[in-house]
């Protein structure tokens, strides 16, 4: 027998009842005529006018099938129990062999014949089905819709257009909302934190370095004719300190912070820590003096600043040593000597009286001076930078300090006094030029 071939012939019916069928109802004119493709096979024809049939019986077909509880089966002998559930199914009726089970059912129009029972039947035989095959007849049975599986969805689960078409206006009008309220705080930020980044800073003369008289230009590059009016150079114990914070970054392609050294010997350093004093004067302008050890003021490359709170230079100079050598690209202007000797060096700086206008807008005051010796470092060589640094700045809370001024003529001797420290006494002579 052919796969093609019925499953469940019926007899076929005697000449006596064709033609009795055929006396008794004439066909129409227009439905003696088929338009071509829509011709149905004779067999087919006879399947569907014979398919809903009364039952002999109220039960279902399939009410009986006993299902025993095991394993799950392999493909193969779920697609054969379910097999002998659509044939069980179908009764009595003319079938056209499929070895698919779903080519089956398609074949046989038998999804006709699914009702409440049916489908419970079958949902008990689905408990061993492979996956595969549950997904497969879900799909199937709801039509497309694997949600309505074996049943269509209560009238609970279904959601009418109109509520999800609200759902997502709302959604969307949450998302503007959001939106606006994140731009109106964008704005609010710039709005109140521009006031407070641009403001003028309040006035800061308490911790400026302020000199003691103001003459003239205190400022200005020129020579003054003459002897200078001032006493001896004794430094202000809070306009003096020590150059004791060493600065060391190894050359290398490392990240910088990885590169940043915090132990350095002193025997690396230009000076040791310590050693190295500075201090605030006024001397035809601003003056820093710088005491160290005998002989250090020949080789050294020293560098000077004066900065404001924020550390932003208003003025920095470069002194380098006759036997000394700066690193390249290392920024300011040649210093001017005011003081010169073997231990100690003088050297002019402008120090701004009171509130400074900034070239990048806003103000500052001259309230921190830095000062520092660098070593000379190659391209080749092991540190990328190598100094070691102080700064001179105003305490808070510290009333306000004069910066003490000294006089004298040029060709003077003096000697600078910059305290005492932890070797002792921090003197130095120079030589006025």
């Amino acid at each position: 027998m052919s796969e093609d071939e019925p499953v469940d012939d019926e007899a076929p019916e005697s000449p006596e009842q064709s033609g009795d069928d055929t006396g008794e109802q004439q066909a129409l004119p227009e439905q003696a005529r088929t338009e071509p493709g829509t011709e149905v096979s004779v067999g087919l024809r006879e399947r569907r006018s014979t398919f809903f049939r009364v039952r002999s019986d109220s039960d279902s077909p399939v009410d009986g099938i006993a299902i025993e509880p095991g394993r799950r089966w392999t493909q193969s002998e779920a697609d054969r129990q379910i097999r002998t559930f659509l044939i069980r199914m179908a009764g009595d009726r003319r079938l056209t062999h499929r070895s698919d089970p779903v080519e089956l059912v398609r074949e046989n129009d038998l999804m006709l014949l699914f009702g409440p029972e049916e489908e419970e039947a079958f949902a008990r035989l689905a408990l061993r089905f492979p996956d595969e095959t549950v997904a497969v007849w879900a799909t199937l049975l709801s039509g497309g819709d694997r949600s309505e599986a074996f049943g269509p969805r209560s009238r609970s689960e279904r959601r009418d257009e109109a509520v999800i078409e609200q759902a997502l206006r709302l959604g969307m009008r949450k998302r503007i909302a959001s939106s606006l309220l994140l731009i109106a705080l964008l704005v609010g930020g710039v709005l109140v934190g521009r006031p407070l980044l641009e403001q003028d800073p309040v006035d800061r003369v308490d911790r400026s370095l302020r000199f003691s008289t103001v003459d003239g230009p205190v400022d200005a590059d020129f020579d003054e004719v003459g002897p200078v009016s001032g006493g001896l150079p004794v430094a202000a114990p809070a306009l003096t300190a020590v150059a004791d914070r060493p600065i060391a970054i190894l050359r290398g392609e490392e990240p910088l912070a990885e590169r940043i050294m915090v132990r350095v010997p002193d025997s690396a350093l230009p000076v040791p820590r310590g050693v190295l004093t500075a201090a605030v004067f006024e001397h035809i302008g601003g003056q820093v003096a710088l005491v160290g050890p005998d002989g250090w003021v020949e080789s050294a490359c020293i560098r000077v600043s004066v900065v404001t709170d924020r550390l932003r230079p208003l003025d920095t100079v470069l002194y380098e040593g006759p036997d000394a050598a700066c690193p390249t690209g290392l920024s300011g202007r040649i210093a001017s000597v005011t003081c010169l000797g073997s231990a100690g060096i003088v050297l002019a700086i402008q120090i701004p009286q009171g509130e400074v206008a900034l070239i990048e807008g806003g103000s500052g005051w001259a309230e921190a001076v830095r000062f520092g010796i660098e070593s000379p470092v190659s391209p080749s060589g092991q540190w990328e930078t190598l100094a070691i640094r102080g700064t001179i700045s105003v305490q808070v809370g510290t009333d306000s300090v004069a910066v003490p001024r000294f006089g004298g003529v040029v060709g003077d001797e003096l000697t600078l006094d910059l305290g005492t420290g932890a070797s002792g006494r921090r003197t130095a002579t120079c030589t006025l030029v």
